[in-house]
């Protein structure tokens, strides 16, 4: 096939030359309904009258396809008509770059391009008393045609499947990329996604969006799939943001569809009238008005079969509202396709020169990677020098280059206006804060989802609000010009040039921890911004004020990493306080006596060292979460919080100091408790206990007295040291029970428990722990725990209830002897038993396990149904002294990556007489040594895979040949002579040399180019006995 132009400005999708008489109601007919299957449009020679001479309309045909195909038969050359029109495709494939496709019909090509045979025969007949150069320019458009690679549908499977290849390809070469579009990196897979979508070959019309935010390509995408397609549509247009009237809608629409002037007289339901049966292409840019859409494509029934109206947008309610349930949503590229759009920009490469790298990769970043950004900052910097570019560098880092600001801005512009100020509060104050925090705070459950339709911010999967950067950039800049001329009008004050003695709403100060930077705040600061709502400081900061006079009413969020101060203000009046955060805090208490606290939902001090009591937490009847984990000077926590009755997660992780809990919690809403770390802990919250006898560790709880929270979802560490858990124990809702290092922990509980909430469950540490709960109601179990429990013997069979385990963990379990044979764990990925000294048999408890760790166990034996762990990609028994034998099915696990048998003194034999013809294959020589008595099979069938063996025996001699594996399917032998060696050890490859412990060595690294090569060892003799000794080490095969 010969290339082809990708302009998509002409009539016919494809030109057929062909002989009706052989063709026209088999193969071509065929042919045809396969196009119009596809939406190929197909010129047919309908009505035109034959004649002496190639009519007017077939040339014209011709020079507006896209594609031609010449289907050659036996009678083909019997017409001048036919050999005329191959004439003029043989013209527009050398002027033009027409794309062809031949089809050889029950003929063979070679006697059509040499005109010999029976074709011969005819093309002679017809040639006779034709002048000497129009024979000519027939036999060479023969030639130079049937020298394009085309189709032999002799060759082929069946015509029928020959019919649909070519249409295949057909199709495909009409839906490439335009070369318009080419420097649009990775255009070709979004037209890929989006035809897909599509679905041409269907006979029902569509409607299709394209949705994402501002700058991210959408219009490109639009513009692209549109000129690659509208060949294949009778009608068509594409139709950018309409600023007319609305009365104006229809007539501009159906002018450009139908080519030709429009009026309509304000005439309604005039689309459907004429458009009704119309095969239809249309693309709507930019479109922001669902009027829009409800009057030029309300429904899809007002169009013809086939046609596809696809909508672009940055708003995803409009879609919805218009019932546009076929999407696609173009999201942010790679760093890697970011990098190469900004370097096509500024370099008109596709990666930078050496010395613009971290440049270059900086300003991708910047940009965030949003192609609008990368090609206009990559069209400022185009042609500059490096010194430019670094000079340029700060404009980028503190402000929006201003073609980019224009069009972000029409974004902004469209909100609602409570929406744009949802847009600048999370712009300057809350972007990266979690989503329901931010609701909370502005009391607005509505502008979230509205910038989330309109593709201006997104929810991570945590539930954060991540706004782009640009985005953000912009929001800042918006509140600085509305206060142009007046600073005292800024709402929101976000870096250190910001007066802070205005009326603002919000301020967020952050810097880099370390940078040790100056912010402007005094003891007064503060006074006279009565509407400050929201206070974030995050960072480092020098010579803060170690006290404040005041702190505004209004204050809703409160946030001050590492806050210098003592105490907060005693005039603080927290009504309106949602969430208070000061990680890291020099604070020694909150405040003096009782503050009002009902709005408070969230508090965290985390870290905050100094932190000795928390104040009166009386009215704090709205708390939801209460983070106090590392506040080590924390002695008791207040009984007010009995008080808290909504708060749903307590973390006291790290208190080391803490000494009590008020004894009467009625805490009945609480999710989540971690605690851990307590020496000095002498009663416990959720348990109405009575102290026993104290330990180092903790505190003993007598098992009569606990009464267990059966609402608690999620307990991360049981700090009071129990011998069995209390009887009363009903962990229904229990996700995660983590009781790590508890050594007085004999046994959980007794009987069976429902644990079908459970997921994970970490008993690890537990040394006196002597058996296993019955597990088998814990079904949705998905991690267990389990390593240095070393009283532990034996694992019961009822594990095998845990079909949905993925990982078990028994690291030195030293007393553990046996697991069960007859369970099969299906989900079960990874299991890790090295360090078992007493387990002495394979463990076979699933054959799903990918990785398995069975180092320094004393299994004595690889079995036979090792072949069964057909997804084993890791085995490693490093230094298993007990390992006698390896089952040679070992290597029939197509795999298996990683292997280590290294320090397994007792394996005699390997692999026992293993078939290398079976098993072996060669391997790299910068990665092992391979060792065998055999030849290498000339065929390899295994995949990589390293193993390391150590053999008990001394070695007496080995011949070492050198193979070349250059061809892939024959062995070269190279001239490397045998060589005699003797060892104390093993026989070891590092670092391409072969090492012989203390004996000897026999450097390889001399010899050059070795990577790709492999080392066969034929042969070893030992110094106990003069027999060879087969150790087998297969690696890598093709």
């Amino acid at each position: 096939m010969a290339a082809a132009s990708s302009s998509c400005s002409r009539r016919y999708d494809v030109f057929p030359s062909f002989s009706g008489v052989d063709v026209r109601k088999t193969f071509l007919s065929n042919l045809l309904e396969a196009f119009d299957r596809r939406s190929i449009n197909t010129f047919m020679d309908h009505g035109i009258e034959r004649s002496r001479t190639i009519a007017p309309e077939l040339i014209s045909a011709i020079r507006e396809a896209r594609i031609s195909i010449v289907i050659f038969s036996k009678n083909y050359a019997s017409s001048t008509w036919c050999l005329d029109e191959l004439v003029e495709i043989h013209n527009r494939l050398n002027d033009w770059g027409q794309l062809v496709i031949s089809v050889f019909y029950d003929v063979d090509p070679s006697e059509v391009r040499k005109q010999t045979g029976e074709f011969g025969d005819v093309f002679k007949k017809t040639c006779e008393d034709k002048e000497e150069d129009q024979k000519q320019r027939w036999m060479q458009a023969l030639v130079d045609i049937t020298n394009i690679a085309g189709e032999d549908l002799r060759n082929g499977p069946s015509e029928a499947a020959m019919v649909v290849k070519i249409a295949n390809d057909v199709s495909n070469k009409l839906i490439s990329p335009s070369n318009s579009f080419g420097d649009f990196v990775g255009i070709e897979a979004h037209l890929e996604a989006m035809n897909s979508i599509l679905c041409l070959e269907s006979k029902e019309a569509r409607m299709v969006g394209i949705w994402g935010p501002s700058g991210i390509g959408k219009s490109t995408i639009g513009k692209a799939l549109y000129s690659q397609l509208f060949c294949q549509f009778h009608f068509h247009a594409f139709v950018p943001h309409v600023y007319s009237m609305k009365s104006e809608w229809e007539e501009i629409f159906l002018s450009k569809i139908l080519g030709k002037d429009i009026k309509i007289g304000g005439k309604l339901g005039v689309v459907e009238q004429m458009l009704n049966q119309k095969k239809v292409l249309i693309v709507l840019d930019d479109v922001d008005d669902p009027e829009f859409l409800k009057t030029l494509v309300g429904e899809t029934k007002w169009f013809g079969p086939g046609s596809r109206i696809i909508v672009i947008t940055q708003d995803m309610q409009l879609l919805k509202a218009h019932d546009i349930d076929l999407l696609y949503e173009v999201k942010f590229p790679s760093l890697d396709l970011a990098l190469k759009m900004l370097c096509r920009s500024a370099f008109g490469e596709n990666s930078p020169p050496d010395d613009f790298k971290a440049l270059a990769f900086e300003v991708a970043v910047l940009a965030g990677n949003l192609p609008l950004g990368l090609s206009v900052l990559g069209s400022s910097l185009k042609r500059r020098t490096k010194e430019e570019w670094m000079e340029m560098m700060p404009r980028f880092r503190n402000g929006l280059n201003g073609d980019i600001m224009k069009t972000l801005r029409v974004s902004y512009d469209r909100l609602h206006q409570k929406d744009q100020d949802m847009f600048l509060y999370i712009a300057c104050l809350f972007n990266g804060f979690e989503v329901s925090y931010v609701n909370d705070l502005l009391e607005d459950n509505v502008g979230v989802t509205m910038l989330v339709e309109k593709s201006l911010i997104r929810i991570t999967p945590d539930g954060d609000i991540e706004m782009h950067n640009l985005l953000e950039k912009l929001g800042i800049e918006i509140d600085r010009a509305k206060s142009k001329g007046n600073p005292g009008k800024r709402r929101f004050l976000t870096d250190f040039e910001d007066t802070l003695r205005k009326t603002v709403l919000g301020i967020r100060f952050c810097t880099a921890f370390r940078s040790k930077e100056l912010l402007p705040i005094d003891e007064k600061s503060f006074q006279g911004m009565r509407n400050l709502q929201c206070l974030s400081v995050t960072g480092d900061y020098m010579d803060l004020p170690q006290s404040l006079v005041y702190l505004p009413p209004k204050l809703r969020l409160l946030d001050w990493d590492r806050c210098p101060l003592k105490c907060l203000p005693y005039s603080f009046k927290a009504d309106y306080l949602i969430q208070l955060t000061m990680m890291g805090s020099k604070l020694e208490k909150l405040w003096e006596g009782t503050v009002p606290l009902g709005s408070l939902k969230r508090m965290n001090m985390h870290g905050s060292r100094y932190l000795r009591e928390i104040s009166d937490l009386s009215n704090a009847r709205n708390l939801e979460e209460l983070n106090l984990s590392e506040c080590r000077s924390l002695v008791t926590l207040s009984s007010s919080i009995q008080n808290a009755i909504k708060l749903i997660y307590l973390d006291m992780r790290g208190c080391t100091k803490l000494e009590s809990f008020p004894t009467h919690l009625n805490l009945e809403s609480l999710e989540y408790l971690g605690l851990l770390y307590y020496d000095n802990l002498r009663n416990f919250p959720v348990f109405k206990m009575e102290t026993s006898t104290t330990s180092p560790h903790g505190i003993e709880i007598r098992v009569e007295n606990c009464i267990w929270n059966k609402n608690l979802p999620g307990l991360d560490y049981l700090a009071c040291l129990v011998r069995c858990m209390p009887c009363e124990f009903r962990p229904n809702d229990l996700v995660r029970l983590i009781v790590r290092g508890n050594q007085m922990l004999e046994k959980l509980w007794e009987g069976v428990q429902s644990l079908a909430s459970l997921v994970e469950m970490d008993m690890s540490e537990c040394g006196n722990l002597t058996e296993i709960p019955d597990l088998s109601k814990a079904t949705n179990l998905v991690n267990l725990y389990l390593s240095n429990c070393k009283s532990l013997v034996t694992v019961p069979s009822t594990i095998g209830n845990l079909q949905k385990l993925v990982r078990l963990e028994m690291k030195e379990c030293t007393g553990l002897e046996v697991l069960p044979t007859d369970v099969n764990l299906s989900s079960l990925k990874m299991l890790d038993l090295s360090g078992c000294s007493s387990l002495r048999t394979f463990p076979l408890i699933s054959k799903s396990i990918k990785w398995l760790y069975l180092e320094n166990t004393a299994i004595e034996e690889v079995p036979c149904c090792i072949e069964n762990f057909s997804w084993l990609t890791v085995l490693m028994m490093y230094c298993c002294k007990r390992l006698k034998n390896i089952s040679p099915n070992i290597f029939r696990l197509t795999i298996l990556k990683l292997v280590d048998f290294t320090e397994c003194r007792g394996v005699n034999v390997a692999m026992s007489d293993a078939s290398v013809e079976d098993h072996s294959s060669y391997i790299p020589l910068y990665e092992n040594i391979e060792y065998t008595r055999h030849h290498l099979p000339s065929k390899l069938t295994f995949n990589d895979v390293e193993f390391n063996f150590s053999c008990s025996k001394r070695i007496k001699e080995c011949g070492i040949r050198l193979l070349n594996m250059t061809s892939g399917t024959s062995e070269e032998y190279i001239n490397l002579p045998c060589v005699q060696i003797v060892a104390d050890t093993s026989l070891t490859a590092l670092n391409m040399e072969l090492s012989l412990g203390q004996g000897e060595a026999s450097s390889v690294s001399s010899y050059p180019s070795l990577e790709g090569e492999s080392l066969c060892v034929d042969s070893m003799i030992s110094e106990q006995q003069d027999e060879e000794i087969p150790i087998l080490n297969s690696g890598s095969g093709n």
